[in-house]
């Protein structure tokens, strides 16, 4: 299944489970906050193993975010060359989304899902102060949501 809308209806039904578990068995307290995270999560880690994949959605939004970024940061350092900024913004992208890689490689085997897990549980870390269990929380359910991508991709 290679449609990424497949991957992210998938992904908002898996977000559907962890909310009735997390009522169910109310083993995390839920905010706004938190289940509006738990959706942006879900829906990152469902998407992001089609990285790999030139013509992939989550390709496209990350070269053109990480680009911006980067571009932002270098005017902002170097605001008497600004102009350059926008020179490494079209190089960084067109870099970016040029990159040869091979789908369904690395990305898409299950030490992959537990890296990426462990990254994006540790970003998490930084913005929210997290409990031990917290984080365990949230790395299943980022490790869930990548999964869930590795599963659809065999069917």
């Amino acid at each position: 299944m290679q449609d990424w809308k497949s991957h992210l209806i998938f992904g908002l039904l898996l977000a559907i489970v962890w909310f009735s578990a997390i009522y169910f068995f109310n083993v995390f307290s839920l905010t706004f906050e938190s289940a509006f995270l738990l959706v942006m999560l879900v829906m990152f880690a469902t998407l992001f193993a089609d990285i790999d994949l030139r013509k992939s959605k989550i390709r496209d939004v990350l070269s053109l975010t990480v680009s911006a970024i980067l571009s932002i940061v270098y005017m902002f350092l170097f605001p008497q060359t600004w102009y350059y900024g926008l020179a490494y913004f079209l190089v960084l992208y067109f870099l970016l989304r040029q990159v040869r890689s091979k789908h369904r490689g690395f990305t898409h085997t299950i030490w992959f899902a537990i890296i990426f897990s462990a990254l994006m549980t540790m970003l998490l870390s930084f913005v929210l102060p997290l409990t031990l269990s917290d984080l365990f929380f949230w790395f299943i359910v980022t490790f869930s949501a990548y999964a869930l991508h590795l599963l659809l991709d065999k069917l």
